[in-house]
């Protein structure tokens, strides 16, 4: 078991020693070091809970629930025309996308399966996509 620890301390040091890796944080650090995309991110997350919460709401009002809609997909087309927002969902994608194949690989090896191959890009939660075709 040992052997199989420090392979694994070796891998995570090589993942964190990645291009992709150091590309994401970096791009993240400056995102939320720059005040309008965090000023985005922040109205987004509050506009998509306000969303959450009327949907939760078993006497939802319809007429809140449309304006709310609209003032979220207002914010999601701001949150699309940062160029700094877009370059962090870009190098998070990249990172995914490497980390999807570490997985893969290390499944092959282990069961001797390979998984298969899902559109290009995909991470497997929809709350960044922009329409790769995964359903859940």
């Amino acid at each position: 078991m040992e052997k199989v620890l420090n392979q694994a301390e070796l891998l995570g040091e090589a993942i964190l020693e990645s291009k992709e890796y150091i590309e994401m944080r970096l791009t993240e650090q400056a995102v939320m070091k720059d005040e309008e995309a965090t000023l985005l991110i922040a109205k987004y997350s509050e506009k998509r809970s306000q969303v959450e919460n009327l949907l939760a709401n078993p006497n939802m009002d319809h007429g809140e629930l449309a304006k709310a809609g609209g003032e979220l997909q207002e914010v999601e087309k701001m949150l699309d025309a940062n160029q700094l927002i877009n370059k962090m969902r870009e190098t998070n994608e990249v990172f995914a996308a490497m980390m999807d194949k570490v997985n893969a690989l290390i499944k092959k090896v282990v069961t001797g399966e390979e998984e298969q191959p899902q559109a290009s890009g995909c991470t497997g939660s929809c709350s960044s996509c922009a329409g790769c075709g995964h359903h859940h």
